[in-house]
């Protein structure tokens, strides 16, 4: 009967498992220091949040009392004055001796900015700075408290008249058989906050005084100049005012989080308040929190030791056990059988797996060279799919070339004979990595089939130097060919493999040459293994770049380029030795770095009798004529395809102007005027969407150009990138004359460039939406169908 879920977690989490052993480890040395770091680091969170506090508490209630201290001793120091008869008597017109009185005041007290004493009327009669010169104080607050009520005052907080500093006054009357004579006042300073800052020992701590409306009287530091600005809307300040004393967790007005002490003034009827910045307080305990976990890794250190000793008293005997075993096993050791009765229980089920493995072992094999198979079979299909497909591709461009080289055995004028050869080089270029991926598949998959023709052996070496030999002339190289008396003559064999694998040792040699010559060699012996057969060997010998050793091990390997700037796809040596392999031969190669390197390869091939020699025939074809037409700007950055366009519009009559990138055709059009932009997508510098989207972004009428994106790129997607960058239409590559010509005449105004463009497509059109930047009046873009 199958053990139930309770029984199994039961034998998992035995005294046995070495599960529970090492959870119980692990759990034992990380979980309980991890949770003591967390709640350490939240108390002391909380302390420092407290310790805040209470500073903030003390230094607001030590505020309130400073200022009371101030206030007392300002009504002392008033007090005395108002004894000194050069106060008592001092007029408008002798103010000498009262000058001489109030003048030291502020050094010798350093909380006063100044002492004043006016006449009843409250005209100034003389302070610390001289005689009055005028000011008055009747119509000030406190001025007429104290004549109200003939006893001292203090001021709200207001800005003195001189010092421009926010001050407390405290004013007392002077009076005489009953009646004021004079008045007498101080005005405190309040640049004893500071000292409060001081003690704070915080860049970012606040000390304010706000009066009942909740206006800044006073605040220290003020790095934004806020004095006498009203902030009792903030919801923190309200509080403040509301509640006159306690404390507050809360942004403050310049955004920073603060702890706020404040305490009621009654004698000013103003609110001190001092902010601590939470901010160091947070970074602190983080601070606190990295040492703590800091030690909580010091015991994890420790515990990963404990757990090592147990794991090599209580796992690793056994592993090396099941190892042991494992070997056996691999060894060939079908019957090995493990004995882990005492292990734990982990071990046990693996030591069993390993049991029924030793047993099933010759089925498993069976089973896995059956899949092989299978995997070969699919590694086949695979090659035959890519090979057919290589076919495929390789049929139509066999047609492309064909018609390039029917073209140049026509009557051409140099400059179409050129343009003519450079159409049939790039489509053997293309075709000779097509070969190359289509030959690699057939001999992969075994389905390269040879052929057995008479052929002259001498011949076909001298027209595989000289396909090479124009190559070898642009460099400066010399080309020469030695072809022994053996050698000559007509055999049996396949010419077309023979030739690709010259081409590919000649071409091979000629790239990695620069300067020196390069030797093409055939020799002929007799083959002792065939009666009247010949081994005809063939060497190629360069002076060029040469092969370090540890590289030419790989060199007949897939994908194997020595410099990746010289070109190729590295398949051509891979194909050399699979053909010559396929032909019964040997290939290989000697080089020594920097002196150059010889190739060789060697076939066996039978004697065969003469063969006729066709003669090469051509056909002539009259050439079309053009007639007037656009100025048009070509952005094409590849020089082949800027040719062959420049070659079809000028002879249809455009005069053409081309440039390689599209940060040129931005500048072109902007120096001169053109009927029509042909733009290339993928170009280098700027590519031309984006430089559709520029010359949409300039003024008119350049932005309203019409611009025909002429691209490879036709899937929906690229169209709509095209249509959507502000091109007004899509020709697709390969290149048809007449829709690119229908298209030219479509949307060129070379009469009347400000025209209308045209709104119905013409047939081979298609519609297409967006826009790309120029606004309401730029052209319709309209789509060329392609097929």
């Amino acid at each position: 009967m199958p053990a139930g879920p309770m029984h199994r977690l039961l034998r998992a989490f035995s005294p046995r498992s070495l599960r529970a052993r090492l959870m119980g480890v692990v759990l034992a040395s990380l979980a309980l220091p991890l949770v003591g770091a967390l709640y350490l680091a939240d108390q002391q969170l909380d302390d420092h949040i407290d310790a805040a506090r209470e500073l903030a508490q003390h230094l607001a209630d030590d505020g309130v009392e400073r200022q009371h201290d101030l206030i007392g001793e300002a009504r002392n120091l008033l007090g005395v004055l108002s004894l000194v008869p050069a106060i008592r008597n001092a007029t408008m017109d002798h103010t000498d001796a009262c000058v001489a009185t109030l003048a030291p005041m502020p050094r010798q007290h350093r909380w006063t900015t100044g002492v004043w004493l006016t006449d009843a009327d409250g005209n100034i009669i003389c302070d610390t700075t001289g005689p009055g010169a005028g000011i008055t104080l009747r119509e000030r607050e406190y001025f007429q408290r104290v004549l109200d009520t003939k006893s001292w005052v203090v001021s709200d907080f207001i800005i003195g008249k001189r010092s421009l500093k926010p001050l407390i006054i405290v004013a007392s009357p002077i009076i005489e058989d009953g009646r004021i004579i004079r008045v007498m006042g101080v005005a405190v300073d309040l640049t004893w906050l500071t000292d409060l800052v001081k003690v704070l020992k915080q860049p970012d701590a606040r000390v304010m005084v706000l009066d009942r409306h909740g206006v800044i009287v006073a605040r220290q530091p003020d790095p934004e100049g806020w004095l006498n600005r009203n902030i009792g809307n903030m919801p923190h300040v309200r509080q403040m005012l509301t509640e006159k004393d306690g404390t507050l967790d809360a942004e403050s007005a310049d955004g920073r989080g603060r702890l706020w002490a404040f305490r009621h003034s009654d004698e000013t009827d103003t609110v001190f308040a001092v902010g601590m910045p939470t901010g160091p307080i947070m970074a602190e305990a983080r601070r606190d929190l990295w040492q703590s976990l800091g030690l909580l890794a010091i015991a994890a250190l420790v515990s990963v030791t404990a757990l090592w000793v147990l794991l090599r008293a209580s796992v690793l005997r056994w592993v090396w056990e099941l190892g042991t075993a494992a070997t056996r096993i691999g060894d060939g050791g079908g019957g090995t059988v493990i004995e882990a009765d005492r292990a734990p229980h982990e071990f046990r089920v693996v030591s069993h797996a390993f049991n029924n493995m030793s047993r099933r072992l010759k089925q498993r094999e069976q089973e896995l060279r059956s899949a092989m198979e299978e995997a070969r079979a699919g590694s086949r299909a695979k090659e035959e799919f890519l090979a057919t497909m290589s076919h495929e591709i390789r049929t139509p461009m066999n047609g492309v070339i064909g018609f390039a080289e029917m073209l140049l055995e026509t009557p051409l004028t140099a400059e179409q004979r050129r343009y003519a050869s450079q159409v049939r080089d790039a489509g053997r270029s293309l075709l000779t990595v097509i070969n190359d991926v289509l030959d690699l598949s057939k001999l992969e998959a075994g389905r390269l089939d040879l052929v057995s023709v008479p052929f002259r052996l001498d011949d076909l070496a001298d027209r595989c130097v000289a396909i090479v030999r124009l190559a070898a002339e642009q460099k400066g190289l010399e080309l020469q060919t030695s072809i022994s008396a053996t050698a000559r003559g007509f055999v049996m064999g396949d010419p077309d493999r023979l030739r690709q694998l010259l081409l590919n040792l000649l071409s091979n040699a000629v790239k990695f040459t620069d300067r020196g010559s390069v030797r093409l060699t055939v020799k002929a012996i007799e083959d002792s293994g065939k009666s009247g057969g010949r081994i005809c060997t063939f060497t190629v010998t360069d002076s060029g770049i040469g092969i370090a050793p540890e590289r030419q091990r790989d060199l007949f390997q897939r994908f194997t380029q020595l410099e990746r700037g010289r070109g190729g796809t590295g398949l051509g040596l891979a194909i050399c030795r699979r053909l010559v392999e396929l032909m019964g031969g040997e290939i290989g190669m000697e080089s020594q770095l920097g002196t150059g390197s010889t190739f060789w390869f060697s076939l066996p091939l039978l004697p065969a009798g003469s063969a006729a020699i066709q003669p090469d025939t051509a056909i002539l074809s009259p050439v079309e004529s053009g007639g007037a037409g656009a100025r048009i700007l070509l952005a094409e950055d590849l020089a082949m395809n800027r040719d062959l366009a420049v070659t079809m519009l000028t002879r249809a009559g455009h005069r053409v102007d081309a440039v390689d990138d599209g940060a040129a055709a931005v500048a072109a059009v902007q120096e001169q005027p053109y009927d029509l932009v042909l733009m290339d997508v993928q170009m280098p510098v700027m590519d031309g969407l984006e430089a559709t989207r520029r010359i949409r972004a300039l003024p008119s009428p350049v932005s309203r150009i019409p611009i025909l994106a002429l691209t490879a790129g036709v899937m929906q997607i690229e169209v709509e990138r095209c249509l959507q960058a502000g091109m007004n239409a899509h020709l697709a590559k390969p290149l048809e004359k007449s829709k690119l010509l229908a298209a030219i005449g479509r949307w060129a105004r070379v009469a009347h460039p400000d025209d209308p463009l045209p709104d119905d497509p013409l047939p081979g059109e298609g519609g297409g939406g967006g826009g790309g930047g120029a606004g309401d009046d730029a052209p319709r873009p309209q789509l060329i169908a392609h097929r």
